[in-house]
């Protein structure tokens, strides 16, 4: 038994830190956080006894917090999926450090992330080599930064196994091998973040170094390491290297779109400084406190998570992380006295790693990376065991509670926090990209179809945003076709609108007022207002854009619904109007398009110019990478050879486009 834990142990904890990276389904993460919370506290139950160490108390704190934000929330679906992603520091630093089977298995789970580590870099550098992307080390993330954060995370433990290995050259070469490669990668990056972390943290790691080993030179060539993987990746073709990067940071412009966004969150953590606004929720609320001049973000993170994390779960949340690194020093200074010893040292290592972190989160997003905060909350468990003594606290005895009712408690426990991820990865599977989950099930039930399974599931949890996406996208088809058809006792249409209606009324305060939701009914409202009683459409409509825009006052497809809901109620030139006030209310270039586009489409009408269409739906498909996943990269010259089309459809009407 205890051999297939030996082996089951490592393999979940790579798994579990695996599932981090694929952050847009972090249902899969919430799920096996729950496994590992049932493992541990079945084994803790069993023991009767619980370890009680120096980070503990405030960890289950934090945990405690967490769920308090995410069940007071307004926006619940993107709060319970974030709640995965930031609940992996706690629990697994509580689970992890009262395990056993940790430090049983921990030489292996250790070369494993090694190794991995090695594997992330070798894939970054060749990013870089081949040109992929943005020609930047990123692995299998988007962001250079926090492409960078995760290699100072993984090279500081790293450094543990090259100071212990230097009695075997064959050893220490392969370890000093690994370091150069995953310093090289860190370095290409040129995060100004990752690479000034490592150099405030590496003078901490060369002093308990020095005091671990009596031969000195193996800590000397650690910075000479680096050094050399700093010249080699100088060569790699990368078209910027950090000599290059501007430190005046004055004058740089992503300094000053940080100070910007970090003077916004403020204002939205004064305006919600209780529970905040809901894990998750930065980039729904963001736009209506963001400042004019912040038009470079694509204004999803705020590039400073204690900012962020106090914005979405207000100022208690920052706190609670600031006392959580405040132990972590504490700790570090513990271990850096005890570094002469293999245990100090290699705590001393994987305190560094998160301490390097948890600095570069007040930079950039590094929190909201499911497997920053998995890796985190491992090294702190590891440090724990390797140099405290805890308090042992005996639990009481659950003898007098009859098996069968403690089965049927935890189910419902079980059951009660794993539905929504549950059923966010049948959304995920059956209706999304090619369906692959859909497809299986109807080998065992053929009329099953995307409705059913939509249906099913947001009868079960409204909040499933892909399911309740595709209800609406259901509806609205159902609707466009629903013309003729008749029902005995009743009017079809103006029941099928209701409904749609309603629905989509549902989804808009379940996801902050999603300004492309609103822009959808608008449309809906303005091509059916002849259903409903005279001027009821129209009055919504004005409603929802109102309210869109004061969600989001730079929303260009709101200001093209409101010119549209202007030509509906015969006001064309109230329409041109409100697009060109529009074009001062814009942030990208993209969006100054799209309004010229319907610009001039009004001033054409009633001709209709096909080539606007194109353009409206070339411009349409540029989706930034943070909604995507994958590095925007757009044909050379395509947004001069947009301006030029337009500029001849505007020559063509004797018109100048704004």
């Amino acid at each position: 038994m205890n051999t297939i834990r030996s082996v089951v142990y490592p393999i979940f904890i790579i798994s579990l830190i695996l599932s981090g990276f694929w952050y847009i389904g972090s249902a899969l993460t919430g799920l096996l956080i729950i496994i590992a919370v049932i493992i541990s506290g079945s084994s803790t139950f069993a023991r009767h006894t619980w370890k009680n160490h120096a980070l503990t108390w405030l960890m289950l704190i934090y945990l405690a917090w967490l769920f308090i934000v995410t069940f007071s929330s307004d926006i619940p679906n993107p709060s319970m999926l974030t709640l995965a992603v930031l609940a992996g520091l706690p629990v697994i630093y509580i689970t992890a450090s009262n395990s056993p089977h940790l430090s049983s298995t921990w030489a292996p789970l250790r070369m494993m992330l090694f190794l991995g580590a090695i594997g992330l870099a070798l894939w970054g550098l060749w990013q870089v080599i081949a040109k992929i992307g943005y020609g930047f080390p990123v692995g299998p993330l988007v962001d250079r930064n926090a492409f960078a954060a995760l290699m100072n995370l993984l090279w500081f433990p790293a450094t543990y196994l090259f100071l212990t290995n230097t009695n075997s050259r064959s050893k220490a070469a392969i370890y000093g091998a690994g370091l150069f490669i995953i310093n090289m990668a860190l370095f290409a990056t040129a995060s100004r973040g990752g690479i000034v972390t490592w150099l405030l943290l590496l003078p901490v790691l060369l002093w308990a170094g020095w005091g671990y080993t009596k031969a000195k030179w193996w800590v000397a060539a650690i910075p000479l390491i680096a050094f050399g993987a700093y010249i080699a990746s100088m060569n790699l073709g990368s078209d910027t290297n950090i000599a290059n990067r501007s430190f005046a940071l004055s004058q740089d412009a992503s300094t000053g779109a940080r100070l910007l966004m970090w003077q916004s969150a403020l204002h939205m953590l004064w305006a919600h400084p209780f529970t905040g606004t809901g894990w998750g929720t930065f980039t729904g609320i963001y736009p209506a406190f963001r400042s004019p001049l912040e038009n470079t973000t694509a204004g999803v993170f705020a590039h400073n998570d204690y900012l962020q994390l106090g914005t979405e779960g207000g100022a208690i949340t920052p706190i609670l992380l600031l006392l959580i690194l405040l132990g972590i020093l504490w700790q570090l200074r513990r271990s850096v006295k005890l570094s002469i010893t293999a245990a100090g040292l290699e705590s001393t290592a994987l305190l560094l790693g998160v301490l390097a972190i948890f600095i570069h989160a007040g930079l950039n997003f590094i929190f909201y990376f499911a497997f920053m905060n998995i890796i985190a909350g491992l090294y702190l468990a590891r440090a724990a065991q390797l140099t405290e003594t805890p308090r042992i606290i005996t639990l009481p005895s659950l003898a007098q509670i009859s098996k069968p009712v403690k089965r049927i408690m935890a189910g419902f426990i079980i059951l009660l926090a794993a539905t929504p991820f549950v059923l966010h990865l049948i959304a995920q599977a059956c209706l999304t990209g090619s369906q692959p989950g859909l497809k299986v099930l109807q080998v065992v039930k053929p009329n099953i179809n995307a409705y059913d399974i939509a249906k099913l599931i947001t009868a079960i949890h409204p909040q499933e945003g892909i399911a309740q996406e595709v209800m609406l996208q259901i509806t609205e088809a159902g609707l466009a076709n629903s013309d003729g058809i008749s029902m005995t006792g009743g009017n079809f249409q103006l029941e099928l609108l209701n409904e749609t209606l309603a629905r989509f009324d549902q989804v808009r305060a379940q996801t902050a007022n999603n300004p492309n939701i609103g822009v959808r009914e608008v449309k809906i409202l303005v091509a059916n207002q002849s259903i409903l009683p005279t001027g009821v459409a129209y009055a919504k409509a004005h409603s929802i854009i109102t309210a869109n825009l004061k969600a989001d006052p730079y929303h260009a497809n709101s200001y093209i619904a409101l010119a549209r809901l202007q030509v509906a109620e015969g006001h064309r030139a109230d329409a041109i109007n409100t697009l060109q006030q529009a074009t001062h209310h814009i942030l990208t270039r993209r969006d100054h398009q799209l309004l010229n586009v319907e610009t001039l489409r009004q001033l054409a009408a009633p001709k209709i110019i096909p080539e606007l269409d194109a353009i409206e739906k070339k411009l349409h498909a540029v989706r930034s990478d943070s909604e995507t996943g994958k590095p925007l990269i757009l044909a050379p010259h395509f947004s001069e050879d947009i301006d030029a089309q337009l500029q001849a459809i505007a020559n063509g009407l004797n018109v100048i486009p704004k």
